[in-house]
């Protein structure tokens, strides 16, 4: 048997039942599921998802990506899990989302390239924090033999 994917939208079209109206409702500005799709997680329609998603304030959208997880957000300061470092739950989204956490944390852990998050400590110490394949394109300062 085919399992059933996990749907996060109210779909107008599926809306067979009578739901209670705050899961047909948005919470913002009051359109209903016949109006537009409706987010199951927040009770946000499609176009307050994009609004706010774009505005990134913390409260609904995470500060870093963008992504509606309120939940997520008042658990971690307004950022979503994927920006929080794992270790020591500072925000540093570019940072966590390439080495998996943040630079504060890669730097203590040592041998972790500042540009791709391979792990070469011996290239690291030689090319200054980089790897060779990053000395190589050009990303580092790179003092050692890379060509």
């Amino acid at each position: 048997m085919a399992s059933r994917s996990k749907r996060k939208w109210l779909d107008r079209n599926l809306d067979l039942y009578k739901r209670s109206a705050r899961t047909r409702k948005c919470r913002i500005c009051g359109n209903t599921v016949k109006q537009a799709r409706i987010l199951k997680q927040a009770s946000i329609c499609e176009f307050c998802a994009r609004s706010l998603s774009s505005r990134r304030e913390g409260k609904y959208a995470c500060k870093g990506c963008g992504k509606i997880a309120p939940e997520q957000l008042s658990r971690h300061g307004g950022f979503c899990k994927e920006c929080v470092c794992p270790a020591c739950g500072r925000p540093d989204p570019q940072t966590v989302r390439r080495l998996g956490m943040c630079r504060q944390c890669a730097s203590a852990v040592g041998g972790l390239c500042s540009r791709c998050g391979k792990e070469a400590s011996a290239q690291v110490r030689r090319n200054a924090g980089v790897c060779d394949e990053c000395a190589k394109k050009g990303w580092g300062t790179g003092h050692g033999d890379s060509k």
